[in-house]
Order: structure tokens, then C-alpha cells, then sequence
């Protein structure tokens, strides 16, 4: 692909949503980033996120963590509590 005369390249990803993450309970989030490090990301404000693979996968991990608040949306570069 060409578009705009800059060279492209586009990968699949197994990535079908992404939610931000947070809570007061510290410990709680840090047992999530150390057993689900495989699918968590940080945005360019700090914030973590969550990155599911399915639906199903999202609210099964929401269901498994009820100490922490998953965000479909925050606002721009906004630091999440």
C-alpha cells in the first residue's frame, strides 16, 4: 500500500478491544499487570490498559478482578486514579 506516497505495512493482531484499568486497591493492580503482563499495555499519559482478545475474554477477566474499574474511555491525556 501507497497511500499518500508513504510506504506501508499492515500485521493482524489478536487484539479486539482495549480497556483502561484502574482502582485504589494498589495490590490489586499489580497481581493483574504480573499475571496478565502478556495483555496489558501503558497509554502515552501512564495509564494501564487492558487489552482483551475477545469479548468473552474481556468479561471473563472483568468478572475475575472485581476490585478494579475497567474504563472504556478516559479523558485526553487525563492520568487515571
Amino acid at each position: 500500500l501507497n497511500e499518500y506516497g508513504v510506504d506501508a505495512v499492515f500485521e493482524s493482531s489478536s487484539i479486539s478491544s482495549a480497556r483502561w484499568v484502574s482502582s485504589d486497591d494498589k495490590k490489586s493492580l499489580g497481581d493483574f499487570e504480573n499475571q496478565l503482563g502478556h495483555q496489558v499495555a501503558y497509554d502515552a499519559a501512564g495509564n494501564l490498559a487492558f487489552l482483551a482478545t475477545s469479548g468473552v475474554n474481556l468479561r471473563l477477566t472483568q468478572e475475575r478482578w472485581p476490585k478494579l474499574t475497567f474504563h472504556a474511555t478516559r479523558e485526553h491525556a487525563a492520568r487515571l486514579a
